[in-house]
C-alpha cells in the first residue's frame, strides 16, 4: 500500500509505487493567452514545449501570416511546440463534401504545424454523424475515410500523427486497439481524463499503456473529479496518476506530456507542473 493508502500495482502492500518516467512537459496555450508571453513564461518555468490548439484566435487562417514570427519566438526561447488540430472540424462527417473539406482543413493545419517546427500533431478520430440516422458501423467507416487520408498526410510532412482517445465516440480507450491495429503508421495521444470517463479505471489504464507503450506518442495529463472532462491540474481530481501511468514506467517509456489545463492562470499551471514533476519523479 502506498503512503496515501493505495495498493501498488503488484498488489504488494509493503512496496511503494516507484514511478520514474523521463517525460518532457508542456502546457496548452489558452485561447486568451498571448503566444509570445506564453512561450517566454514556458521557458522561465522550465517547460519543454507548449501545445497550441488551432482554433479561436489561433485558428489556422488567423495565424497563417504569423508562422515565421511564432517560430522565431519558439527558437529564441529554446522551446518546442505540439500542435492540436481543431476538434470542431469533423473528419468523420457522413457527407462526403463536408468530410473532404474537413480533411483539407486539418491537412492545412498540418502544413502550419510543420512550418512552426512541430514534430507531433494531435487530432480526434471522431464523427458527428447523427446516431439516429447512421449506424455505429457506418459512423466508424466515416472516421476511417478521414483517417485514411490524414495519417499518411502527417507522415508525409514529417509529423507524428498522435490520434487521441475520445469519450463520446467510437474510438474511446476501450476500442482504441482496433484503431492502432488498423493504422500501423499512427501513434496515440493518451488522455487520462478521457480514459477515466470512458470507463477505464487506473488498473485498466496501466494495462493498456503497458501493452501499447510502443504506440504511445504523447500524453495529455488531465485530472477530473469524474463528473465530466474538467481539465484540472494533476492532483486536483480523483485520478491516481501513479497507478495509471505505472504501465509506461514498466515499459521504460519516455516522451512528451501536455498539462491540458482549462485555465489561463499561470500560477495554477505552475502548480500543476509541480504536482506532475513530483509524480513523474516517483515522489
Amino acid at each position: 500500500m502506498t503512503d496515501d493508502g493505495r495498493t501498488d500495482r503488484d498488489g504488494d502492500p509493503d512496496r511503494k509505487l516507484d514511478l520514474d518516467l523521463d517525460v518532457d512537459l508542456g502546457f496548452t496555450v489558452g485561447l486568451g493567452m498571448a503566444f509570445d508571453e506564453a512561450v517566454r513564461w514556458a521557458a522561465d518555468e522550465g517547460f519543454d514545449f507548449v501545445e497550441l490548439l488551432l482554433d479561436g484566435p489561433y485558428a489556422r487562417e488567423r495565424i497563417a501570416d504569423r508562422r515565421e514570427t511564432m517560430r522565431a519566438t519558439l527558437a529564441d526561447a529554446g522551446r518546442d511546440i505540439v500542435v492540436h488540430l481543431p476538434f470542431a472540424v469533423d473528419p468523420g462527417s457522413p457527407f462526403t463534401p463536408v468530410r473532404e473539406g474537413a480533411v483539407a482543413e486539418l491537412t492545412a493545419g498540418m502544413d502550419l504545424a510543420a512550418d512552426l517546427g512541430a514534430e507531433t500533431v494531435v487530432f480526434h478520430p471522431s464523427s458527428d454523424a447523427w446516431e439516429l440516422g447512421w449506424t455505429e458501423a457506418e459512423r466508424r467507416r466515416f472516421v476511417h475515410a478521414g483517417l485514411d487520408d490524414l495519417i499518411p498526410a502527417a507522415r508525409e510532412r514529417g509529423l507524428d500523427p498522435c490520434v487521441e482517445n475520445v469519450v463520446s465516440d467510437y474510438y474511446d480507450v476501450t476500442t482504441f486497439p482496433e484503431l492502432l491495429e488498423r493504422y500501423p503508421d499512427a501513434s496515440m495521444t493518451f488522455d487520462t481524463s478521457h480514459a477515466l470517463l470512458a470507463g477505464a479505471d487506473e488498473t485498466e489504464m496501466a494495462a493498456f499503456l503497458r501493452d501499447h507503450a510502443d504506440r504511445i506518442g504523447h500524453l495529455h495529463l488531465v485530472d477530473t473529479r469524474g463528473g465530466g472532462d474538467e481539465h484540472l491540474p494533476v492532483g486536483m481530481g480523483r485520478l491516481d496518476f501513479a497507478a495509471a501511468l505505472s504501465g509506461l514506467a514498466d515499459a521504460g517509456w519516455s516522451g512528451t506530456a501536455t498539462l491540458e489545463i482549462g485555465t489561463e492562470d499561470y500560477d495554477t499551471i505552475a502548480l500543476g507542473k509541480r504536482h506532475a514533476e513530483e509524480l513523474l519523479a516517483g515522489g
